[in-house]
């Protein structure tokens, strides 16, 4: 399969791109075919050192989205040609979606609705997680009264959008 991936902790300079085995799902896993990945601050920021390496090769990124090809033991069949997003996927694991296949555990391959197209699905994994955990932390927003800085920003972003803080905005009047 083709796939990027890094050996040592740098910019783009620290980037190959090539041809590595495809993997294959385990136990409870998947094989994703992945059509789009998702680029996080995150996934740069460990690639120019913020963490060390874990792992001598790195394929790097969180997120994506694509079709599931294969199935590991215990994962239901009728999940091949299910089309789906990724979260976490090169989380505390060498390989992420910078590749053409991922096999991570079939939890973490979300049904992706077939009017949803595959660059939103790469875009669901770290920035929207996030922001439901921020507006569903602590009881919720509903009722409440939510200013969500940096609205410009995913996060921010999918925030706003969220079914507790939209259905107070549309009802807030200046």
């Amino acid at each position: 399969m083709k796939a990027v991936w890094y050996d040592r902790n740098g910019g783009s300079e620290v980037l190959t791109h090539g041809d590595l085995p495809t993997p294959s799902p385990s136990p409870g896993e998947v094989l994703v075919r992945l059509a789009t990945s998702g680029v996080n601050p995150s996934d740069w920021k460990t690639r120019r050192g913020s963490r060390p390496m874990a792992f001598p090769r790195v394929v790097p990124h969180s997120d994506g989205a694509g079709t599931i090809e294969s199935v590991g033991e215990g994962v239901d069949r009728t999940r091949i040609g299910q089309r789906v997003w990724i979260w976490n996927g090169q989380w505390k694991r060498a390989f992420g979606t910078a590749a053409e296949y991922i096999a991570l555990p079939a939890i973490q391959a979300v049904p992706l609705p077939d009017n949803t197209p595959f660059e939103a699905g790469a875009c669901l994994g770290i920035p929207a997680l996030t922001a439901l955990h921020g507006v569903l932390t602590d009881g919720g927003v509903t009722g409440r009264t939510v200013l969500v800085t940096g609205g410009a920003g995913s996060v921010g972003h999918y925030a706003i959008q969220s079914p507790a803080c939209s259905a107070r905005a549309a009802s807030w009047r200046p």
